[in-house]
């Protein structure tokens, strides 16, 4: 993707590189017992030399050099290049002074550091706010708060951060929304890309928890511009999806630019265009359940979409098949039937933030 690596890495301590064994008190460096995070080893490896690697963390109990001859003992201490606690920064995460006081420290323009760091609101929402970027290591594949993925990438393994800082990180929420009203759009239309973007969300947060191979950042973003060129495209009497793909392929988004390129109803029709990708998948079917601003059951919304659009009740009839074998596929993969699809889907929506 377009965005260029982070100069800098800062990441948690407690549970991003070392487990906090919370039966011990003290400083870590003097606990009986240490032990690195799984997979962590191999990523500040790959990762040393390519950027900065600094530790930013909320410890008062150790210093920052008792930090290090914690690291030091599981044999991550080689790899970082500094290491930051409360009493180097008088602040803590999530309040704005850590991150300005950090990023001030390192010298490094906060767009070009990343945050990585297994709580939420500490470490993503925190890092956002700072106009940092944020890696969410998300053993537990939780849903961000209110299906609202403000993380730059979601990790259920840290062996997995090289690979995706190497990919390039997919552009943030606010960018997305910014592409979009660059565009002609509306308010109806606003509220539906969002329900779709937090649906196929949650969808591929189902999927990765079973072991799919998918990314829901990227999943997410690409609900967000799923209808880009919608209002544009009706004006200029082109295919929303053609246009959408292309306005994000000139913006460097070829994955993106797929996704939207692939979406529209009857592409599960065409060999040359059919959805392929989990997210190009996913971000489809989210489209489909989609309708007068909440989730509906596949057969609500094809009624809705006869009434609304002068369609051709045989393609449309060709489409159910392959519609409902996509929703199959999908569940499947989920690990629930078509039937508890939607309860679940309602029930993610309704559910509180933790």
């Amino acid at each position: 993707m377009s965005s260029l690596p982070p100069r800098a890495l800062v990441f948690d301590w407690g549970d991003t590189l070392m487990v906090n064994f919370t039966q011990y008190d003290g400083p870590m460096a003097d606990w009986p017992q240490v032990q690195a995070v799984d997979g962590i080893g191999a990523a500040l490896k790959a990762l040393h030399g390519s950027c900065a690697l600094y530790v930013g963390t909320n410890a008062q109990a150790s210093s920052a050099d008792q930090v290090r001859a914690a690291l030091g003992r599981v044999g991550l201490a080689p790899y970082l290049d500094g290491i930051f606690t409360f009493a180097e920064l008088g602040a803590r995460k999530p309040q704005p002074d850590f991150f300005h006081n950090l990023a001030a420290q390192i010298q490094v323009p906060a767009e070009q550091i990343a945050m990585v760091g297994d709580e939420w609101k500490n470490d993503v929402l925190g890092a956002h706010r700072a106009g940092w970027r944020s890696v969410w290591y998300n053993p537990a594949s939780r849903p961000a708060p209110s299906l609202a993925p403000l993380q730059d990438a979601d990790l259920t393994h840290l062996s997995d951060l090289p690979q995706a800082l190497a990919a390039g990180l997919p552009p943030s929420y606010e960018t997305c929304l910014s592409w979009l009203w660059e565009q002609p759009f509306s308010f109806n239309l606003l509220n539906h890309v969002q329900l779709v973007a937090a649906a196929a969300y949650q969808l591929a947060l189902w999927l990765r928890a079973r072991g799919e191979a998918v990314s829901p950042v990227l999943t997410h973003r690409g609900g967000l511009l799923h209808d880009i060129a919608k209002l544009a495209a009706r004006a200029q009497n082109r295919s929303h999806g053609e246009l959408g793909g292309h306005i994000l392929a000139e913006k460097g988004q070829p994955l993106l630019a797929e996704i939207v390129r692939r979406h529209p109803m009857f592409t599960l029709l065409d060999p040359q265009l059919i959805p392929t990708t989990w997210e190009e998948k996913l971000v489809y079917f989210a489209d489909k359940l989609v309708e007068g601003g909440q989730i509906t059951p596949l057969s609500e919304r094809i009624a809705a979409l006869k009434q609304r659009y002068q369609i051709d009740p045989q393609q449309l009839e060709r489409l159910q098949g392959p519609l409902l074998a996509l929703q199959e596929e999908i569940c499947s993969a989920a690990g629930f039937s078509p039937d508890q699809l939607i309860p679940h889907l309602r029930e993610a929506f309704n559910t509180p933030s933790a």
